[in-house]
């Protein structure tokens, strides 16, 4: 067996590159173990196997030529430079070369070969666009930039490079699936290792009067998709149904660009078919912009650009956009123009701003979640909801919409909806604070009012959930690149001097005091004109020594000089609100927000909140037919001529919630003709709605049978299938999501009328 100590490769190509390529060599041993990396030097690449035999566990002088791997890669990242896997390098479009000994011992390789040296050219491409997301502002919707996004800016591989590497088995699949897509798409045919096959078309949930006989299949929906699919010519059906894999391939290259819309439907191609390599990832502005320059293949002129996009949530980047690689890419790239993306992640804020800082000393109470603190009702006024007739108390309600509203409707000035789960309140402060003057913040609360809204008098709690301020920084990696790091201050709470659980008043930035952080360039993630400063689980508030449960809470805000003083008789001025109408506008806190308002002064903020955590309750009973229940079996056949007579048909429901916060929508379907009209029902489940009558918790309307079969009535000798179904949701939002987790089950049953 041969043995080496040390190798020295001449590095040369098939044919001469137009421009110099530095290059970097890649030594592993046959198991993959990495075991060093080397510069090429005018055209030499040289190892020191003393030092690979060390990580190897050899013996020095021991190596075999046979038990080596050799990778040779341009050095077009330097990234690559810290590359410690065969895995890894494949990014880099490696050529591995083949070691080969002469009768004196002496190693060589041979040269690059043009296939794989056409892809070690890099060009220099501008990548510019803008990340935005449309936010529902007072009443109006708007778009809005989001800002300190990180953008991930990839190239998708060309296909050429690939093509070879992927498995006979997945290519012998691509021609029956694109000539026959109805076949493949209705009996999908398993393959080894990819992502399970998956559903691309979403299927609707049934709900109120939609007709839940009439069903489609996500078979059925991606045949009608590929019954769209652009027609193939002759020659390309013909080449793909050769038989010769290697005519498929090169089918599949020479036409990739067409075939994308086939690749779509089927995401356990996408491993196979579409590999990205991440070229630069960069950071959103105030106004969601990113500019920038990326290297790309030369190869194929034009790069073929991919997005996907992180944002910080709860001190983690979190994905929030990333989408399908065959669907979203920007194929031929034209450098230089704009590329706008719009989110629709609901945990993703609107907050971006020119000109941050807030002047002055101003405490700027902004809302709950996002719901505006302008839309929390702090009056007594009794109103009935729309259509209904039942009166009640809107106190401490809001008329903010959520994410998951779903059938649930909002007005603005239509206060109906409380809070539950887990709110923060979000504030802004004046570019002048904190000041000796003005220096801790701290929330308490009392409860009001009981579930029902009886007179409470609960003792003062405070809320001292640990607050933290995540703040961004720039720093220099190993590579020598500038990038973006994240962390994070404590507000609180302290105890300072007489008070206990203050927070804070967070400065316009990290560098500052009293953080004083020294890293470069720090910034708060949350800017100190949208901060948030405490949350809390509504369900935990206490009642003095008892669980304070649901009903009315008033919560307010104090403030604290830097000894820990609380102050009192404060400027009015001092406390804004958001604008009705404009939430990014403030104006002076009223009365009714203002703890012991004088004509100038005030002690401090204050608001009335309900508070509602309860659960929903539903159900479907059987038709009574004349008063009685149609069957005792579960079988649903419901006879409406008993002894030759029609009888009165009653359908009923159960729709409650414990305090009335809860809408409901019933439906009923007939067969495949639709909804049966005038058998639905909806509205809040305080009252009775659309013809059902409420009593106890239980809706019920009477119907003859021909109101029920209408068309399918046939002279009182007609039969129909029918389908009932009934949701029951939560209206209690944490100020920025409905509580879906109070909702009741989502119901359906069945029955049949027959004479």
């Amino acid at each position: 067996m041969a043995t080496i100590k040390r190798l020295s490769l001449a590095v040369e190509f098939d044919s001469r590159p137009a421009e110099d390529i530095s290059l970097i060599g890649f030594l592993f041993y046959c198991n993959g173990l990495f075991l060093q990396r080397q510069p090429v030097k005018e055209n030499r690449l040289e190892f020191n196997l003393s030092d690979a035999a060390t990580a190897a566990r050899k013996q020095p002088g021991s190596f075999d030529p046979k038990e080596l791997r050799v990778f040779i890669a341009p050095v077009s990242d330097k990234k690559i430079q810290q590359v410690t896997t065969i895995e890894d390098l494949e990014n880099y479009k490696p050529y591995e070369a083949v070691l080969s000994a002469d009768l004196q011992g002496n190693i060589s390789i041979l040269p690059v070969p043009d296939a794989v040296a056409q892809f070690w050219s890099f060009c220099n491409c501008r990548v510019t666009g803008k990340v935005s997301k449309w936010f529902h502002i007072g009443n109006t919707w708007t778009d809005r930039a989001v800002c300190r996004a990180r953008v991930h800016i990839c190239e998708i591989d060309a296909i050429r490079y690939w093509i070879y590497r992927i498995p006979d088995n997945i290519i012998a699949k691509i021609p029956d699936a694109i000539l026959h897509p109805e076949e493949i798409l209705r009996n999908p045919i398993p393959i080894p290792d990819p992502p399970p096959f998956e559903q691309i078309f979403s299927r609707a949930a049934a709900a109120g009067g939609e007709n839940i006989f009439k069903t489609t299949s996500s078979e059925q929906q991606q045949m009608e998709a590929a019954a769209a699919l652009p027609e193939l010519s002759l020659d390309i059906r013909q080449k793909l149904a050769s038989g010769n894999l290697n005519l498929v391939r090169e089918t599949i290259v020479s036409n990739y660009a067409l075939l994308h819309p086939w690749f779509c439907l089927w995401p356990w191609w996408w491993p196979y078919f579409y590999r990205c390599t991440e070229r630069k990832v960069v950071y959103t502005d105030a106004n969601g912009r990113f500019d920038t320059n990326i290297s790309y293949l030369c190869f194929g002129d034009k790069p073929d650009v991919y997005i996907w996009i992180e944002y910080l949530i709860n001190g983690v980047w979190t994905t929030v956009y990333r989408p399908p690689v065959p669907c979203y890419t920007y194929w031929d790239y034209a450098c230089g123009t704009n590329i706008n993306i719009h989110i629709t992640d609901p945990r993703v804020p609107g907050d971006c701003c020119c000109n941050c800082p807030i002047p002055g000393e101003l405490v700027w109470i902004r809302s709950i979640g996002s719901t505006s603190v302008s839309h929390i009702n702090q009056f007594n006024v009794l109103q009935p909801p729309p259509g209904q007739s039942v009166s009640y108390n809107r106190i401490g309600l809001t008329d903010a919409a959520a994410v998951y509203d779903g059938f649930l409707s909002t007005v603005a000035g239509d206060y109906k909806r409380p809070f539950g789960g887990s709110p923060g309140f979000y504030m802004g402060f004046g570019s002048n604070l904190p000041g000796t003057g003005i220096y801790h913040y701290r929330w308490r609360y009392r409860k009001v009012g009981d579930a029902d809204l009886s007179p409470v008098s609960g003792s003062w709690e405070t809320l001292n959930n640990i607050e933290m301020k995540a703040y961004d920084f720039t720093y220099i990696d190993a590579n020598g690149d500038e990038q973006i790091g994240h962390d994070s201050v404590k507000l609180g709470p302290f105890t300072v001097g007489p008070s206990n659980d203050v927070y804070i008043i967070p400065p316009t930035s990290p560098a500052m005091a009293p953080f004083n952080r020294a890293e470069t360039d720090p910034q708060w993630y949350e800017r100190t004109h949208n901060t948030h400063t405490i949350g809390f689980d509504s369900s935990q508030l206490k009642n003095g020594a008892m669980d304070g449960g649901d009903g009315l809470y008033e919560f307010v805000l104090e403030l604290f000089d830097q000894a820990g003083n609380q102050l009192f008789n404060l400027p009015k001025t001092l406390f804004k609100v958001p604008d009705y109408n404009d939430g990014d506008t403030s104006v002076n806190a009223p009365n009714e927000y203002l703890q012991a308002p004088t004509v100038t002064t005030a002690d401090a903020f204050k608001m009335l909140v309900r508070i509602d955590n309860s659960a929903c309750q539903s159900q479907i009973f059987t038709v009574n037919v004349n008063g009685d229940p149609a069957a005792t079996d579960c079988c649903g056949f419901v006879k409406y001529k008993p002894g030759g007579v029609e009888a009165d048909l009653e359908l009923s429901f159960l729709a409650t919630h414990p305090n009335n916060f809860s809408v409901f929508s019933f439906g009923v379907t007939k067969g495949t003709c639709g909804a049966v009209a005038n058998a639905g029902a909806s509205g809040m489940v305080i009252d009775s709605a659309s013809g059902y009558t409420l009593s106890a918790g239980i809706y019920s309307r009477h119907f003859t049978p021909l109101q029920l079969l209408d068309t399918c009535y046939n002279n009182g000798e007609g039969k129909a299938a029918f389908a009932e179904t009934l949701s029951v949701i939560a209206m209690a939002t944490d100020g920025t999501y409905r509580q879906t987790g109070k909702d009741a089950p989502y119901r359906v049953a069945a029955f049949a009328l027959e004479p």
